[in-house]
C-alpha cells in the first residue's frame, strides 16, 4: 500500500511549457513526501512534451478545458489530491529549495493551522527594477475583516492549506468569470470567514515572476474582477458592518491606488492608473489620505498585499 503524500502540489498550467518545466524542477528538488498534480487547459504548445519527460511516479497529469477559468483547474487538481495538505504553484512560479522540508517540520510540530503562507521574492519580467522580498501577513483578531478592509495579503503560490479543512466547510476556488484573476483572494477570504487558523512564516521560500502574459496585468479586467469578489462578499456575506456605503468607497480606494500600483510596476497603461487614481483622490480625499498613511506604513513595515 502506497503511503500517503504529505503534500499535494496543485500546478494549473497553459502555453508555458518553459516556465513549467522549471517550476516542476523547483518541485522535484523537494526532499519531502508530495505529489504532483498538473491541470492542463489543453496547451497548444510543448507542455505535454515537457510533463511526459519526467518519469516520477507520483506526477498526475490531467487535461481539463477550464474556459478561462483557472479555479476550476485548482479545485480539479484538490478533488483529484490524496495529500493531507495541498500546496498551490502556479507555473510562472517557482520554490526554492527545502521548502515543503520547511513546511512539513512547523506543522507537524504545529498542528493547530489551518493555512500557512510563506514569503517570496518578486521578479518583473524584462523590467530593469531589481528583484525584492514580500513579507505576507500579518495574521490578526477578525482575520476576515481584516481582508475586507485592507485587501488580500497572501499569495496562493506560497500557501499550503489543510485538506481536511476545505472538505470539511466545502470550500473551493470560485468558478464564476466574474472573480478570474482575483479568485484566490475570495478563496482566502472563504477561509478567514470560516474561522481557518492562518500562520505566516517568514522565509522566502518561492520566486513570484511578474509578467506581461499574465492575467492580472489587465488593469480593467482586474478592477473588475476585484470589485466583484469585494461586492459578492460586501452584498451577500460579511456580517460585522452594515455600513455598505462606506466598504464601497473603501473598496474603491483601494482598487484605485492597488492598480496604480501594478502598472507603475509593470510600466504599463500608466496614464490610465493615473486617471483612475486621481478620480478617486478627488471624491474620496479623506478615506484615501487614511489609506496613503496606512500603506506607507505597511511599506516601512514590509508587509506586502496583493
Amino acid at each position: 500500500m502506497n503511503k500517503q503524500p504529505f503534500f499535494s502540489v496543485v500546478i494549473p498550467t497553459y502555453n508555458q511549457d518553459e516556465l513549467l518545466k522549471k517550476a516542476l524542477n523547483s518541485v522535484i528538488a523537494q526532499k519531502e513526501n508530495y505529489e504532483i498534480i498538473i491541470i492542463d487547459n489543453f496547451s497548444n504548445d510543448k507542455t505535454e512534451e515537457v510533463v511526459k519527460n519526467y518519469k516520477q511516479k507520483s506526477l498526475k497529469y490531467i487535461k481539463k478545458n477550464n474556459n478561462g477559468v483557472i479555479g476550476i483547474s485548482r479545485n480539479e487538481g484538490i478533488k483529484n489530491s490524496n495529500g493531507s495538505w495541498i500546496a498551490f504553484l502556479d507555473s510562472d512560479d517557482f520554490w526554492h529549495d527545502k521548502r515543503l522540508e520547511i513546511i512539513e517540520n512547523f506543522l507537524k510540530k504545529n498542528k493547530e493551522y489551518d493555512v500557512l503562507t510563506t514569503d517570496e521574492r518578486i521578479v518583473y519580467e524584462n523590467n530593469k527594477k531589481k528583484p525584492k522580498n514580500w513579507k505576507y501577513g500579518p495574521y490578526k483578531k477578525n482575520f476576515y475583516k481584516k481582508l475586507i478592509l485592507e485587501g488580500n495579503c497572501i499569495s496562493t503560490s506560497a500557501t499550503v492549506v489543510k485538506k481536511e479543512f476545505l472538505i470539511k466547510n466545502n470550500i473551493f476556488f470560485s468558478e464564476d468569470k466574474k472573480f478570474v484573476t482575483v479568485e484566490d483572494y475570495d478563496f482566502f477570504l472563504n477561509l478567514a470567514f470560516k474561522n481557518a487558523k492562518f500562520k505566516f512564516l517568514h522565509e522566502v521560500l518561492g520566486t513570484h515572476l511578474y509578467h506581461q502574459r499574465s492575467a492580472s496585468v489587465d488593469h480593467i479586467k482586474h478592477h473588475d474582477a476585484y470589485k466583484a469578489v469585494f461586492t459578492h462578499h460586501i452584498n451577500n456575506i460579511q456580517t460585522f458592518t452594515k455600513d455598505k456605503k462606506k466598504l464601497f468607497k473603501i473598496l474603491n480606494c483601494h482598487i484605485a491606488f492597488m492598480t496604480f500600483a501594478t502598472q507603475v510596476n509593470l510600466k504599463n497603461n500608466l496614464i490610465n492608473a493615473f486617471v483612475i487614481l486621481s478620480k478617486n483622490i478627488l471624491i474620496n480625499p479623506i478615506i484615501s489620505l487614511n489609506y496613503l498613511i496606512k500603506r506607507i506604513f505597511l511599506k516601512l513595515t514590509r508587509v506586502n498585499f496583493r
